[in-house]
């Protein structure tokens, strides 16, 4: 069974297994992660390394614009 394409930051984060593996996948510290799936945020720069890793694990669905997506949903809550 296939997981669901992420709609959320938080969604997104699990789906690469949790804050300290995404951190890992952005070269940063577990908190920084954690405080990303908090806060809803991603910065632009960490998008190549996300969009990348997703691809290699099979998390579909992850683009620029899904990310972008993903950022203006999170304004409007």
């Amino acid at each position: 069974m296939t997981e669901p394409e992420p709609k959320t930051i938080a969604e997104l984060i699990d789906a690469f297994g949790g804050a300290t593996e995404f951190a890992r996948i952005i070269d940063k510290i577990p908190s920084t992660a954690s405080e990303m799936k908090r806060s809803g945020s991603i910065r632009v720069a960490y998008w190549p390394k996300i969009i990348a890793a997703a691809a290699e694990r099979g998390i579909s669905g992850v683009s620029s614009e899904t990310l972008m997506q993903m950022h203006l949903d999170n304004e409007e809550v």
